[in-house]
């Protein structure tokens, strides 16, 4: 960062001459976000690119096709355009819109993979009774392989991690009102917080445990809600091995498709928050060095190869070597921006306005957003600084209990079993001493009386041991 640059930002932070840092900062950062956002959406266009050619795999999806082509016709009226063609406000209404529809794409999507999830548990836990095949667990030694394999990092972050995936797999083997008091602890962590934290919680349980359904679920993609619903139908306890054969075979092709989409998805994602962060920058952005033009070049021949149905043109490989390093760059000096941005909009609201200011730091703070590690994060949710009291936690918890008491009688002992893990995996870790969690671990291998699935289990944690 310019030294320039790192003066404004404490100058700012001191108060000083406002009027005049604080327009020379929102010029700067808006400068850094505009070039970092089309490096970016020069990096996944060009991989979309390359994935349309080695695969198909974008036109043969009829929304995904439909999405990039919109892509192209909103680069080719602002990005490549030598003035703008179309309408700028109608412009950002449109990517917002287009990103909205990928959000709840991705939303369906989701919910097919909690699904398949769930039944992939249910589906592992099978095979050894269904395949007929034996082999010794010794429950205490396994016990206390794991539980050194959780503590053998002195990372409190990762240790905790292996303990949400380690209690995914374990056998579950409790009553559902011992999984609510569980339930009911992990919602008390949230006491005291934005209830839009403890809502965002709530719905992501609904979510894992299939509890609520995004709206066309049923219509979206009927190739894998279909197989969904045939292992919704399906008696797992009278499957026989041809059956099960049939299934998996059934199940790995599902999955692979839907591990497909779901990565073609994340990549026009990505296309458009980069895309709709140069469009929030482009009416601010004063850049004076080459890379903007660099990276409009090389945009513009993948817009053309796209088009034309095309190869790659030279002149875009060789655009990457004119910029090679500066994303790192840009980044590092974004970070500093964006560091005090939150404090000057709350603390200098009213200069900000004064100066007429407002509209380029509603595009900063969207920007902000829109680079955040989150590719799906809500741009229009602010904080409501409603905090959540034992009342508000308790209704939330009262109604989570009451859908998923509905839920656990409507479906077998397998299924129930497989949410139940679901659930504990997005949990947090709520042992209070390593003592805790070694009497849980041997507690749910040592009461495990199916012996398929303990030889499953068994399987599952020696080869998420062995990949670590």
């Amino acid at each position: 960062m310019k030294k320039e640059n790192k003066k404004i930002i404490k100058d700012i932070l001191q108060g000083t001459d406002l009027e005049m840092n604080l327009p020379a900062y929102a010029n700067a950062y808006i400068n850094a976000t505009y070039e970092y956002s089309l490096i970016h959406l020069v990096l996944n266009y060009y991989t979309i690119k390359e994935i349309q050619d080695e695969t198909n795999g974008i036109t043969k999806d009829e929304y995904l096709s439909g999405a990039v082509d919109k892509i192209h016709t909103m680069l080719f009226q602002t990005v490549l355009a030598d003035e703008m063609v179309a309408d700028y406000e109608e412009m950002i209404k449109t990517i917002h819109g287009l990103r909205d529809e990928i959000t709840n794409k991705m939303a369906i999507l989701t919910a097919y993979t909690d699904a398949l999830q769930i039944y992939e548990y249910v589906l592992n836990r099978i095979e050894y009774t269904v395949k007929g095949q034996e082999f010794s667990v010794e429950e205490t030694e396994l016990a206390a392989k794991v539980f050194r394999y959780l503590f053998t990092d002195n990372d409190k972050m990762v240790v905790n991690s292996k303990i949400q995936m380690v209690t995914g797999q374990l056998p579950i083997r409790m009553t559902k009102n011992r999984f609510f008091d569980y339930l009911t602890d992990t919602l008390n962590i949230y006491n005291g917080s934005d209830k839009s934290s403890v809502d965002d919680f709530v719905a992501m349980l609904k979510s894992t445990a299939l509890l609520e359904l995004p709206n066309n679920f049923d219509d979206a993609y009927p190739a894998i809600v279909g197989f969904i619903r045939e292992l919704q139908n399906t008696d797992f306890k009278t499957m026989n091995l041809e059956l099960y054969n049939t299934v998996m075979e059934q199940f790995s092709f599902v999955t692979e498709y839907l591990t497909e989409l779901v990565s073609n998805y994340l990549l026009v994602m990505e296309i458009v928050n980069d895309l709709y962060a140069v469009l929030l920058a482009l009416p601010y952005e004063k850049n004076q060095d080459c890379v903007s033009e660099v990276c409009v070049n090389m945009i513009k021949g993948l817009h053309d190869a796209f088009i034309s149905d095309a190869d790659i043109p030279e002149v875009v490989d060789e655009g990457f070597m004119q910029i090679e390093g500066v994303q790192e760059e840009l980044g590092d000096d974004i970070m500093q921006y964006e560091s005090i941005l939150f404090e000057v909009t709350q603390e200098h609201k009213d200069t900000i306005s004064w100066i007429m200011l407002d509209k380029i730091f509603n595009s900063l703070s969207m920007i902000s957003k829109l680079m955040s590690n989150s590719l799906f994060v809500d741009l229009e949710h602010e904080e409501t600084q409603e905090l959540a009291d034992t009342v508000y936690i308790t209704t939330k918890r009262d109604e989570l209990v009451a859908m998923l008491t509905n839920f656990f009688g409507s479906h077998s002992k397998e299924v129930n079993r497989a949410v139940m893990a679901a659930l504990f995996s997005n949990m947090p870790v709520l042992f209070n001493s390593q003592q805790e969690v070694k009497d849980y671990i041997e507690y749910s291998l040592n009461h495990c009386s199916n012996a398929g699935e303990l030889m499953a289990c068994a399987k599952i944690l020696e080869d998420m041991m062995e990949e670590d």
